[in-house]
């Protein structure tokens, strides 16, 4: 791609009644004078390259290049600027102030005098849902209409939107997981795969084993989602395998259960405690409605 031989290049004056209104709805470029649908090409040159000579710029056809190639002598830009990546905490790029009419259609934090007052902030975002506009584009293609409410005929203008399931999971696993510095991740009590594990730190002590069953069971009566670890394995490898699929609470049964006690783990809060047997249903349907925001 080159600058030289495009056919119709937006001019500077032509951008700037975009920027005052005029072709607010044409921001991409500036309808082309024979009225058709394409649009004028914006050519935006770097302020670095003022005053230099004998440059060397793409031909617009693959693998050829202009060689002696100097700006505003063998092409005109639609406006120089100074090309550079934005940095965090920048004032908005708006300079001169709006009118009234302008400010109501564009999204920018303005002032009633029309000067901007918006402050960039940079950051890590994931795409978990999006919305398109696509206008006429294959309604007319597929040359597709209904009836007004006038009963005429007319082209639907069409959007389409998404919601991705397997991003909002992944999205839910990587912000968690760096909370934890990526050690291991926890979902909400909503998306988990189980809500509450019941971990039996040694299933051979019939006690521990007996009280363990008799808590899941309690808790699966209450339509809490439980998940029975009663495993041989050791009670390390249980709480890691608990970690490892996300699972937000967790009870552990073991040495203080002799106390009558049981130890529940708030992996969203990181919190842990000790309370009573007779308290696991209760203290866990609290903790779930207050995650929920009920």
């Amino acid at each position: 791609m080159g600058p030289i031989g495009i056919p119709e290049v937006a001019t500077q004056d032509e951008l700037h009644e975009v920027k005052n209104g005029k072709w607010l709805d044409m921001l991409k470029g500036v309808r082309r004078k024979d009225g058709s649908e394409g649009l004028k090409t914006i050519v935006i040159m770097d302020l670095a390259l003022e005053g230099r000579k004998n440059l060397v710029a793409g031909a617009n056809q693959l693998d050829y290049h202009y060689r002696n190639v100097t700006p505003k002598q063998d092409f005109k830009p639609s406006l120089t600027a100074d090309i550079r990546d934005v940095k965090a905490g920048e004032g908005c790029p708006t300079l001169q102030p709006l009118s009234p009419a302008v400010i109501q259609k564009v999204v920018y934090p303005f002032r009633p005098d029309g000067t901007c007052t918006g402050i960039l902030v940079v950051g890590k975002a994931v795409e978990i849902g999006h919305i398109f506009k696509l206008g006429k584009k294959y309604t007319d293609s597929m040359h597709a209409t209904v009836l007004d409410r006038d009963g005429k005929a007319v082209t639907p203008i069409m959007g389409s939107y998404g919601i991705g399931i397997e991003r909002i999971l992944t999205a839910a696993i990587e912000t968690s997981a760096a909370k934890s510095n990526g050690d291991a991740y926890v979902l909400p009590a909503s998306i988990a795969p189980f809500q509450v594990i019941v971990t039996v730190t040694n299933i051979k002590e019939p006690a521990l084993l007996e009280a363990g069953e008799m808590l899941a069971q309690a808790l699966e009566r209450e339509g809490i989602e439980v998940l029975l670890d009663d495993r041989d394995e050791r009670a390390g490898v249980k709480f890691k395998d608990a970690d490892l699929i996300g699972v937000p609470y967790r009870i552990a049964v073991g040495k203080k259960l002799s106390e009558g006690q049981v130890e529940l783990l708030d992996r969203l809060q990181n919190q842990t405690q000790d309370i009573p047997v007779s308290d696991v249903v209760n203290s866990l349907k609290s903790l779930l409605n207050n995650a929920a925001g009920r």
